[in-house]
């Protein structure tokens, strides 16, 4: 019992030997950054930024994740004018986006910078300031949005690059006087980021060679199998 099973393992040994021995071929996942931005400036605004796409020959894409940072800057003045005081609320805001190639929206932000204040009656003198008004400088105010991607990657492959639409509207307002002078000066911001997670593929590693026997491998089958014979039909005495 313990001879057969002896000899089979050592053939099964012999064939595991005898085949061909190649590396799996690893792959490790990592990540690359690209950033683009629109510089501040007053809104309303159509600019572009511009991102690589990934390129295929890097490996295999897993993830994408967008980012859209949003600023807002400027100032208000404001002045009640109604015959009596007023709890007056002001909102510097930029509505920004950004778009796909076609315009359709793929993020949107709404950064807000806002003042709350009493104001006494109208004093009869528009200079927002006194104590009918006021006048708020170097207001600002940031927000960040962002979305991910793990398939329908058509967007973002390619060897060239990828140039998306960035937009802001002004959304700034002020209530709580039934007469009130409002000046805004609205200026936004934009920076655009895109990761690319993928696995790079490692280079084959070369083939291990098995070392080459002086006798055949035929030669060595051919004794196996004569061995398990004689240890299945032992010679008679």
């Amino acid at each position: 019992m313990h001879r057969h099973f002896s000899i089979q393992f050592a053939a099964a040994t012999l064939i595991a030997f005898a085949a061909p021995i190649t590396a799996a071929q690893a792959a490790t996942l990592t990540t690359v950054k690209y950033e683009s931005s629109v510089n501040v400036q007053k809104t309303n605004f159509d600019k572009f930024v511009t991102i690589p796409k990934f390129d295929p020959n890097l490996g295999e894409l897993q993830k994408v994740f967008v980012q859209l940072g949003s600023e807002v800057q400027g100032s208000i003045r404001l002045e009640n004018l109604d015959a009596q005081s007023a709890d007056v609320t002001a909102n510097l805001a930029a509505e920004v986006s950004l778009l796909k190639p076609d315009k359709s929206i793929l993020l949107t932000t709404l950064p807000t910078a806002s003042i709350a204040q009493s104001f006494a009656a109208d004093d009869g003198d528009l200079d927002y300031k006194g104590p009918s008004g006021a006048t708020y400088n170097n207001l600002s105010n940031t927000k960040t949005a962002s979305t991910s991607f793990t398939s329908d990657f058509g967007l973002f492959i390619g060897s060239d690059t990828l140039t998306l639409p960035v937009t802001a509207v002004a959304k700034s307002s002020g209530t709580g006087a039934g007469n009130l002078a409002q000046i805004f000066n609205t200026l936004a911001a934009a920076k655009v980021e895109v990761v690319y997670e993928y696995y790079i593929k490692k280079p084959e590693e070369p083939k291990r060679k098995v070392p080459e026997s002086n006798i055949p491998l035929s030669a060595l089958a051919a004794v196996g199998v004569c061995t398990l014979l004689k240890s299945k039909y032992p010679q008679q005495a």
